[in-house]
């Protein structure tokens, strides 16, 4: 989104006095929510335990008749890829709270999908220095998710939940955070995948120029900088070129990530419905587009539940199978159960789940379900008679 900050000491005089009635200061007006946001600390709706575990899903090891029975997560023999979060904190993500929401839905997805998945996790403007277009940084590196846990946090979603705790602020240099991602992911090993969530276009480049369509501040229609001109508000003196849409760059950054192998998901937050265009051009130019616009996948609402519901259906791009390989056949196939969502599954060969040797297939709508991203947190238990349909 647009950049509310000043861009050095020697322009400051030069700010939109006119457009904008900002003067002689020292930031311009947070007019679409960019600049200092609210910090996210404290009670800011973080719900969940931060204390690693192990933890049986509800249910487990309780009978019918009372009685119990041991129930342990049987490990699953696979080869997890790499899903790498890049984060928009701009000063627009303390609008509606988004950055909140955002960073509790990727801990939530984190935690769905525990160990079939690595993770790691980036975030722009840069967070520990003052310069408000600075490339983003590393905020968690990569690592494996965590151990099922039933709802308890461990360390990889943990880690992620304090990182990323600081105030939305700046602008939003997304090629340049890019380019630091593709040579941080140049040494991960297995099959990684870049997820970017913003809820607006690149800017931050000083070499841009800009005609009034792509000038941010034009296309967001901040006072005095008409949509269709002629004023175009990112043209010294009376403003600056960091405020023009950068999408050369962006494009050029995301082809260079899926040209080395690694496919970029663009997720739309609210407030991007603006650039829906050059969203769609950046999914295309990651290998990821839907097969009709919004190409991305749009998130209309600043609410939790929509964000998640959107992040599930990129994961499970990622992650989605019906098919599980364990790392060893079960002593006895009749004490294993299927858990879809801390919800047991029934066994039965249609919409349920079928075991032969070691591997554990799921069927029918179940199938469908994590296909669609519905469920993500699938979990294989062995110890407890099987349940099947009544």
């Amino acid at each position: 989104m647009a950049r509310a900050s000043t861009f050095g000491s020697g322009l400051i005089a030069l700010a939109l006095s006119i457009a904008l009635g900002a003067g002689c200061g020292t930031e311009r007006p947070p007019v679409t929510g960019d600049g200092p946001g609210v910090g996210v600390g404290g009670g800011g709706g973080e719900i969940f335990n931060a204390d690693a575990g192990s933890v049986a899903p509800p249910g487990c090891g309780s009978q019918p008749d009372g009685s119990q029975c041991d129930c342990l997560d049987v490990p699953l023999f696979v080869d997890p890829p790499t899903i790498y979060f890049v984060l928009d904190r701009s000063g627009s993500m303390s609008v509606a709270n988004k950055w909140n929401k955002v960073r509790l839905t990727v801990a939530k997805i984190m935690r769905s999908l525990g160990p079939r998945a690595d993770f790691g996790a980036a975030m722009f403007p840069d967070p520990s220095t003052s310069d408000v277009c600075a490339p983003g940084a590393e905020i968690m590196d990569v690592r494996p998710g965590d151990a099922p846990s039933s709802g308890v946090d461990g360390p990889t979603t943990t880690a992620l939940i304090h990182a990323t705790r600081g105030a939305p602020n700046g602008g939003t240099p997304t090629g340049p955070t890019l380019d630091v991602v593709r040579a941080r992911l140049a040494n991960v090993p297995r099959r990684a995948f870049v997820i970017l969530a913003t809820d607006g276009a690149p800017n931050c480049n000083p070499g841009a120029s800009c005609g009034h369509d792509t000038c941010q501040l034009n296309v967001e229609g901040w006072p005095g900088c008409p949509r269709e001109g002629p004023r175009n508000c990112c043209e010294p003196p009376d403003g600056y070129r960091e405020n023009c849409t950068d999408a050369a760059s962006t494009l050029g950054a995301i082809g260079a990530l899926r040209a080395s192998g690694i496919p970029v998901y663009v997720v739309g937050l609210p407030g991007a419905d603006a650039y829906a265009s050059l969203l769609d051009e950046m999914a295309t130019a990651g290998g990821t587009a839907l097969p009709t616009s919004p190409r991305y996948f749009a998130v209309n609402a600043a609410s939790e539940d929509v964000m998640l519901a959107a992040l599930k259906k990129v994961a499970a791009k990622i992650t989605g199978t019906c098919t599980f390989d364990l790392k060893e056949a079960p002593a006895d196939a009749s004490l294993v159960n299927v858990y879809m969502d801390d919800a047991v599954l029934p066994y039965e060969p249609v919409n349920g789940w079928t075991i032969s040797g070691k591997t554990v297939t799921l069927v029918g709508t179940a199938c469908e379900r994590v296909k669609s991203g519905d469920v993500l947190d699938v979990r294989i238990i062995a110890g407890c008679p099987r349940i099947e349909p009544r």
